[in-house]
Parts: C-alpha cells; sequence; structure tokens
C-alpha cells in the first residue's frame, strides 16, 4: 500500500498572493464590462459628421464662392438656443420674426487674406418673416441694389432678402474689390436658392406714384408700439418734404380685421387722440398734431401714421382701398 502523503500545509505568503490573484481578476472584469458602455470618442465624432444634414445645411457656402475668393473660416451653425452667442443683443429682433437657424463663414479674397467679409444667411422661415427682418434691418439713406428687388448696399456690406433667407455680407473695410466679391456670392446664393416663392399681397397694395423707393417694410411686432398689432405692412410717401407712413395688414377674416381696426383707433383715443368726422367706417383721430387714419375693407386693416392734415391722410387711405378693389383680395 502506497503511504498517504503527508498534508500540506498553506503558508500566510501563499494566501497572500492567491488573494492578490483574484483582486486583480475581479478588476479587469470590472474594466471589460465598463468598457462596453464607454463612447469612443472617435466613434462618436464619426457619427455626429455622417449623420443626416438638415435642409439649410445642405447648401454648402464655401460652394459659393467666386474665383478669387476662397474660405477664411470654418463655417458656424447657430439656432434658437446659441443664436445670441453670435449677435448679442440683436437676438429678439429674430425671434419676433420667425427665425430657425443662421449659418456664418468668412471668406478672404486669394490676392490679399486681408480683405475678408463674413457672410451671414438666415433662415427665417417664410419668405415674409426673411422680407420683415430685412426692412427692420435695413438702415436709412443707402443704395438699392442687389440681386433681388429687397437689396441694398452699403461702403462694405450688401443685405438681401430672398425666398425664406435673409442675408448679410459685412466686409472688414470699405474695399471695392471685396464689396464686388460679395455681390458675386450674393448673386451665386440666389441662382442656387432659385425663385423667390414670397406671397405678399400686401406689397402690392400701396401705388407707387409718391412713394419713397426702398421705403417698404413688414413690422413683425407691436407696430407703432401698439401690442399684438403684428405683421404689418408699411411705405413711405413724400409730401412736402417730409414722409407719411401708410400701413396694410391682412387678418384671417373680415370680423379680425374689424377687431383689430378698432384696437388701432381705443389706442390713440386712450392716450389722448381726438375722434374728427370722417366717412363711414372711417376713424380719423387727431393727436399730437398729426393725424391717423384706420379702417379695415374685408380682411384688410388699412391705415394712414402721423399725417400733417386730414385731407391728405384721407387721400392716401383712399387710395390703397381702391387698389385692393383692384386686385380683388378683399376677402369677401
Amino acid at each position: 500500500m502506497t503511504p498517504v502523503s503527508a498534508k500540506h500545509s498553506v503558508t500566510r505568503m501563499e494566501r497572500l498572493v492567491g488573494f492578490g490573484v483574484l483582486i486583480l481578476l475581479a478588476v479587469i472584469a470590472m474594466s471589460i464590462y465598463s468598457v462596453q458602455y464607454r463612447f469612443n470618442p472617435a466613434v462618436t465624432a464619426r457619427e455626429v459628421l455622417s449623420a443626416p444634414a438638415t435642409e439649410t445645411a445642405s447648401l454648402s457656402l464655401a460652394d459659393l464662392a467666386p474665383t478669387g475668393v476662397q474660405p477664411f473660416s470654418p463655417p458656424e451653425r447657430f439656432d434658437p438656443d446659441t443664436l445670441s452667442d453670435k449677435i448679442n443683443g440683436k437676438a429678439e429682433l429674430y425671434f419676433s420674426a420667425g427665425f430657425r437657424s443662421l449659418e456664418t463663414q468668412r471668406f478672404a479674397l486669394v490676392s490679399d487674406a486681408a480683405l475678408w467679409f463674413e457672410l451671414f444667411v438666415y433662415d427665417m422661415g417664410t419668405a415674409r418673416n426673411a422680407f420683415s427682418v430685412f426692412s427692420m434691418q435695413r438702415r436709412g439713406d443707402v443704395e438699392t441694389a442687389g440681386p433681388t428687388p429687397f437689396a441694398y448696399a452699403t461702403p462694405n456690406g450688401r443685405f438681401l432678402a430672398h425666398g425664406r433667407y435673409y442675408l448679410e455680407l459685412v466686409g472688414a473695410e470699405a474695399s471695392e474689390p471685396l464689396m464686388t466679391a460679395a455681390e458675386a456670392m450674393a448673386a451665386a446664393f440666389v441662382d442656387r436658392v432659385g425663385a423667390d416663392a414670397a406671397n405678399v399681397t400686401e406689397m402690392t397694395l400701396f401705388p407707387e406714384d409718391g412713394q419713397v423707393a426702398g421705403s417698404r417694410s413688414l413690422v413683425a411686432s407691436d407696430a407703432f408700439g401698439i401690442a399684438g398689432f403684428n405683421q404689418v405692412f408699411t411705405a413711405q410717401y413724400a409730401h412736402e418734404g417730409g414722409g407719411i407712413t401708410t400701413y396694410v395688414a391682412r387678418r384671417e377674416s373680415a370680423a379680425s380685421a374689424q377687431s383689430t381696426a378698432e384696437t388701432v383707433r381705443d389706442f390713440y383715443l386712450e392716450y389722448g387722440g381726438t375722434a374728427l368726422g370722417g366717412p363711414e367706417g372711417v376713424a380719423v383721430i387727431d393727436i399730437l398734431d398729426t393725424i391717423e387714419v384706420v379702417l379695415h375693407q374685408g380682411r384688410y386693416v388699412i391705415g394712414v401714421h402721423e399725417a400733417p392734415d386730414r385731407e391728405t391722410a384721407l387721400a392716401l387711405a383712399e387710395r390703397i382701398r381702391n387698389r385692393l378693389k383692384e386686385v380683388g383680395d378683399d376677402g369677401s
């Protein structure tokens, strides 16, 4: 019979080594488990870059650069949450007009990198919204020029509205070669976007005779300080060296137009205006030595703001009223 081996006793050192191995194995197992739920930055970046582009982002600004112009910075994109980071202090104007997104990028002349301009492309959602921002941002005494009917130029900038977009091209300095390049890029943008689908019947209601060139505008909200008086088209008319403001606002129904006209009338009466006699259905108010006229026809509100006298105000309002009859869009 083979003798039974003597029982081996485990030393303290062996126990410590074994315990250490178990701990090491546990650490390795936990590491493998946690890695399964950890994002690889390279994978994350690739997923973001390969994500489907939005409709606005699908338009590469760099592709619009004419010969002799090259990108000077990477493109930047801003949404309603980040717009203030780019245009702090002006964002509310865009928000009130339906802002969706902004894409910007700088471009420089190949011949001189010190000559650069920044292109701002605001997606305002609709052509009406884009025109509203364009008109509200427009400065006085500027040259009307550009690839669209709604465009103007300054010594170091080009500004225009086309379709649902409002564009600004702002140069580092007033330079003819730089502005020539900016104009070419604006024209390329217009060509790429295609036809302007603006449907602004109100714009056609202002008679051309006597109208101040480039004076038409769209006030998105609270026109003339009247709360809720929104989407109001205006135009200026020359009168004895000054200007008179006329306005048109379309509403969903004739009842809504009547209610809005009454709100405008009551606003001026509440702030010290005096009601004067006028044609049936036409409110004529004397306030601070100027005349306000407001009426409704069909689903439109028609008015004259700060006219010098009653006769001039009524005559202008009647011209717009007659124009609406010609257009035949009185909502009746």
